[in-house]
């Protein structure tokens, strides 16, 4: 018979994260990469924070002025909560403004017209700049592809310091997700991208399927973005439906690393355009999925471009350019820690605690840990009091859940009846 040790009992402990605390040995729960170059983005940190339910609640809070500047810079932590329709584009011109979907949330539209068919535009131009945007939590949802030339489901544009982490963006009209013309310092982290609707055909740009994801540059002459642009891509899932542009990159240097691939069927992943600089590594590519394509043109004078592709699945390691730009090596810039490629499609490929809008998001605290009851490894403690338990879990110290104690040292989660949350460490011997 096992017997159980009690190692330490508290009076009572709360599983609480800090800021920065890692929500698994893999996440960080904080931007890395180009985000953190030279600066640091701090989005809405320390200011109002607000609930919005509608879609005018929304516009309201994001668009409120400095009463100081006129303009929309104030500090500000906003909560997404339930389903939020969109029923027409919103530009925003803003700065220091974090966006946080509670468990559950989603903000959408259904219009696949050309002029409504936007949901999200970050903007700068005219004097008014959006700047130090994080979004995190997040699902964005589209109308469904359809060439028309209408609108992307989140756009920024011309946009410096933007995070977006654990966000699930899916079936934008035109792209469901594009930076361009003069943006810089991005990190997209642990985000899912994918199409569960189908295409819509007959559009006017001609295009029966235009589920193309992620374009990064909107032309080659739009050279106000050479030496911008400048992306992490880490740990981010391209999943069904994605035909192209995953993403598609011109002028940037964009480091893509540890992404899972299973857009099986596409036309093609990482599309190389005129100026890039693509470090594309320890990726996984399934089978069936098509890795790259060429998108220069040396026809009309842009060709030049660098790609690395380094240690990934599916496809042979490259290192090839054309033009004297000199290649772009990741950590001259920022340090960072890739895993295996092989343990790419169970870590970020993981429902509860990879890719994908799967946070627990609590109103005042911000990210608490995952939101299916998977117990984050950066616990913490604080003292408080407790009433009756209303219900008991357990996990390993890795803070994977267990259906009952196991031998050894397990960790305990009890949700009290005043909200509180109790852990104790137990051995089983």
């Amino acid at each position: 018979m096992k017997r159980i040790l009690l190692l330490a009992i508290t009076s009572c402990t709360f599983l609480t994260i800090n800021a920065q605390e890692p929500l698994s040995e893999y996440d960080l729960n904080k931007p890395i990469g180009w985000a953190m170059v030279d600066g640091s983005i701090t989005g809405g940190e320390g200011g109002e924070e607000v609930v919005v339910t509608t879609e005018d609640e929304f516009d309201a809070a994001i668009n409120k002025k400095n009463p100081q500047t006129s303009e929309r810079d104030v500090p500000m932590i906003i909560y997404l909560k339930g389903d939020i329709e969109f029923t027409k584009m919103h530009t925003l011109h803003v700065k220091n403004k974090t966006l946080l979907g509670l468990p559950g949330s989603r903000i959408f539209s259904k219009d696949r017209t050309k002029k409504n068919s936007g949901i999200l535009k970050f903007s700068s131009g005219s004097g008014a700049n959006s700047e130090n945007i994080i979004l995190r939590n997040v699902t964005i949802e589209g109308a469904g592809a359809y060439d028309v030339d209408g609108d992307d489901a989140l756009l920024f544009q011309g946009v410096p310091r933007v995070w977006v982490d654990h966000c699930d963006l899916r079936d934008g009209v035109d792209s469901t997700f594009d930076c361009n013309h003069e943006s810089d310092y991005i990190s997209v982290t642990w985000t899912r991208m994918r199409y569960l609707k189908d295409p819509l055909a007959g559009g006017s740009g001609g295009a029966s399927d235009h589920r193309f994801c992620c374009t990064w540059g909107s032309s080659d002459k739009a050279t106000e973005s050479v030496g911008k642009l400048n992306t992490t891509f880490a740990n981010c899932w391209w999943d069904e439906g994605v035909m192209e542009r995953a993403p598609r990159v011109r002028f940037g240097k964009v480091h893509v690393v540890n992404c899972y691939y299973t857009n099986v069927g596409n036309n093609y992943s990482i599309g190389y355009g005129y100026l890039c600089n693509i470090y594309a590594e320890k990726c996984w590519f399934a089978d069936g999925v098509t890795p790259i394509k060429d998108y220069t043109d040396a026809k009309h004078g842009y060709a030049d471009y660098n790609l690395q592709m380094v240690d990934c699945h599916n496809i042979a390691d490259k290192k090839q350019n054309v033009g004297n730009i000199e290649y772009f090596s990741p950590s001259d810039y920022y340090e960072y820690n890739g895993f295996d490629k092989e343990l790419v499609p169970t870590i970020v490929g993981n429902e509860q605690t990879g890719a994908g809008a799967n946070l627990m998001v609590e109103v005042g605290k911000g990210v608490t840990g995952y939101a299916n009851g998977v117990a984050p490894t950066g616990i913490t403690k604080t003292t408080g009091s407790s009433t009756c338990i209303l219900s008991t879990a357990y996990y390993t110290p890795s803070g994977n859940r267990l259906n009952k104690p196991q031998k050894g040292l397990n960790i305990i989660k009890q949700e009290m009846g005043d909200g509180s949350t109790h852990t104790t460490k137990i051995m089983v011997i």
